[in-house]
Order: C-alpha cells, then structure tokens, then sequence
C-alpha cells in the first residue's frame, strides 16, 4: 500500500472518530448533564485535529511527489 493510499484512508478514519464521538459525547451529555461529560468533548476535538494534520500530511506529500515527477 503507498503512502498517499494510507494517508487517505487514516484521514477519514479520524474523521469518522471525530463523528462518532462528538455524538456518543453530546448524547451522554444531553442523558446525564454538561459537568460530569464535558472532559470527554477533548476526544473528537483531538480526533479533528488529529484528522486535519493528515489532510496537511497528505497535501505536503502530494506536492513532494509532484516536485519528483518534474524532476524525472
């Protein structure tokens, strides 16, 4: 598997994470108050961050391969 292919799959799998936490934490939130599960919205906001250096990686590299292949 290349590496643009991993970055790619990684970055919308972080996604996903961000989705599905965000969600799962409002929910509980919303169940059982803001205080006791208000700690817990760090998860998907470093899922999201998490998800935009991929999407930077996955640009810087594209441009790197784009550079090699000018050079050839």
């Amino acid at each position: 598997m290349d590496l643009a292919k991993m970055n790619k799959i990684l970055e919308k799998c972080w996604w996903a994470i961000a989705i599905i936490t965000l969600i799962a934490v409002s929910y509980f939130s919303y169940l059982q108050g803001l205080q006791k599960w208000k700690i817990y919205y760090t998860v998907p906001i470093l899922a999201i961050l998490m998800a935009l250096m991929r999407r930077f990686m996955k640009k810087k590299l594209d441009k790197s391969q784009e550079q090699k292949n000018k050079k050839k």
